[in-house]
């Protein structure tokens, strides 16, 4: 019974103690480890673009340059929006900018005119989640036009409609004359990292799309959009989400090796070194690339990372139907209760350098499944958090087996402690295996010794005085015997049987022997009533 309660105890120690280590394992990897190890694995899975469908003009620093100081009149973007539709024949030419206010008069009545007569143009709008500090006077018509004319169909099954609270409109000349508009609103992790986006926004009781699925809607106008809680559908292809709302973004090689084919504004405004082919039938994004104009983001991909290319990005994955697809929780927390059910099963049924090899393999096998299956093939599994409970397990069994040998060294100590001496007892624990328990023959010194006329005593004696006496005189001299590296074999009633050169061999046993029973006379000395008798043998004998 004691038995069992102690091991009872001990599993539910046990069980505590895990439950506690992998919920810190856990919390420690979703708020500090997998999203930087997502980050690691989508730079060096992400492949170069194969396509040439997107093309980037960007308004760099070369261009600010060549054209003059920040802001351009807006007449240039006029002249780009111009070529792009009229001579170059592009599909369509998504502004990543929101213009909010009004520059030179003449300029903007020029610009309003003629971007009245784009048809492929789609601007950009902002939504914000706070209440705007700053209301239009004329905000209740700008809601009007951009509800009539950008609004879109959604069939939305989610039973929770976030809702944002306020909406930065580009100028009403320039809603007026779109035919098309998109938010640009980018959504940044906690640490501000770009991960993710945002496919439709839900403002004032209406969808409305981002400025990719206006592009797509522009390219297709009949598509079918359906939200649900774990997808966007656009006509057949399913959008994997994140709570209803945003989708993983699937990342090509960074910026600097061009993954979309870049052009500076300034070539298209200067009508300079410039081949029309490059954008006809091409989808292009206009933005800016200057670092002096602030549109840079953090992502995966770069930590300086031009929102152009976010957006060109976003159009991207949606025209192919590819964005990373992220396990639901469901299917993230199985994972884990699998690692927990194999890890301690290794553990606990196996030795501990065969339970280290096979969860070593695992945690090789699983990342290595990671990084050259899953994440090239949109998968964005948790790489990380199974690896770390794995380690956990292992810290959690392997402690349990060292408790545990500790606990029967303990046991063991205890045991023989009253026969042999500390000296011979802890060179045996530190090398049980070593230490052969067995039978063995072996060359040892014996000494007996015993009490003379014990029997005459013990009959004059009560017998609680005679177990007193024997008390007190073994203990006087079992400290000797351990002096001198001797081991008691036997207890016989008033004798001693002592054995030196086991269980651990020495060869001065003999000499060993001999002083042990010098010093036991001299000690007995100190008994008034009692004499001993010792007799010492040298040989060979069979020890076991």
């Amino acid at each position: 019974m004691k038995f069992r309660k102690k091991t009872l105890y001990r599993a539910i120690v046990l069980a505590v103690f895990s439950f506690i280590l992998l919920w810190s394992a856990y919390f420690f990897c979703s708020n500090f480890a997998v999203k930087p190890v997502y980050d690691f694995l989508i730079k060096v899975t992400s492949p170069a673009r194969q396509l040439n469908d997107i093309v980037v003009v960007t308004i760099d620093d070369q261009s600010i340059n060549k054209i003059g100081r920040w802001p351009w009149k807006r007449i240039y973007y006029a002249d780009i929006f111009e070529y792009m539709e009229n001579v170059a024949g592009a599909k369509a030419v998504a502004f990543d900018s929101v213009i909010v206010s009004y520059g030179n008069k003449q300029d903007d009545e020029e610009f309003f005119k003629r971007f009245a007569k784009l048809n492929k143009v789609i601007p950009g709008v902002f939504f914000s989640a706070q209440d705007s500090f700053f209301h239009n006077e004329n905000e209740e018509n700008l809601d009007k036009i951009f509800r009539d004319k950008f609004s879109i169909n959604v069939n939305d099954l989610r039973k929770e409609k976030p809702e944002y609270a306020s909406c930065s409109y580009s100028l009403e000349e320039i809603m007026a004359g779109a035919k098309s508009m998109g938010s640009v609103l980018s959504h940044p992790d906690e640490d501000g990292i770009i991960r993710k986006a945002e496919p439709v926004f839900y403002y004032k009781g209406n969808y409305y799309p981002s400025l990719a699925l206006a592009v797509f809607k522009h390219l297709y106008p009949d598509a079918k959009f359906e939200l649900s809680k774990n997808f966007f559908k656009v006509n057949d292809t399913n959008i994997p989400l994140e709570s209803g709302r945003f989708g993983y973004i699937k990342w090509y090689k960074g910026y600097e090796s061009n993954p979309y084919k870049t052009i500076s504004a300034w070539k298209i405004i200067k009508r300079e070194d410039i081949d029309p082919s490059d954008f006809k039938d091409k989808i292009v994004v206009v933005g800016t690339t200057s670092t002096a104009l602030k549109d840079i983001k953090s992502t995966p991909m770069n930590m300086d990372y031009p929102g152009v290319y976010i957006q060109a990005t976003l159009i991207d994955n949606l025209l192919h139907g590819k964005f990373m697809v992220k396990p639901s929780k469901l299917q993230e927390n199985l994972l884990l209760f699998v690692t927990v059910v194999l890890g301690f099963s290794a553990v606990l049924l196996l030795p501990p350098l065969y339970s280290s090899v096979l969860l070593g393999l695992l945690s090789v096998g699983y990342f290595y499944v990671c990084l050259f299956f899953a994440y090239p093939n949109n998968i964005a599994l948790d790489a990380i958090t199974p690896i770390i409970f794995i380690i956990c397990i292992m810290l959690v069994g392997y402690g349990y087996e060292y408790f545990i040998e500790d606990d029967k060294k303990r046991r063991t100590r205890n045991l023989i402690a009253k026969y042999v001496s500390k000296d011979i007892m802890e060179t045996i624990l530190d090398d049980i295996e070593g230490t052969k328990l067995g039978g063995k023959r072996a060359d040892i010194s014996v000494l007996f010794v015993d009490i003379r006329n014990f029997t005459h005593i013990s009959e004059t004696l009560p017998p609680e005085k005679v177990s007193e006496l024997l008390n007190e005189y073994f203990s006087h001299m079992i400290p000797i015997i351990f002096k001198y590296k001797g081991t008691v074999n036997k207890f016989i009633g008033d004798a001693l049987l002592v054995i030196f050169g086991a269980p651990v061999e020495n060869p001065e046993h003999p000499i060993l022997a001999i002083k042990c029973a010098l010093e036991m006379l001299d000690k007995v000395q100190e008994f008034s009533n009692i004499n001993i008798g010792i007799g010492i043998n040298t040989g060979e004998a069979f020890v076991g």
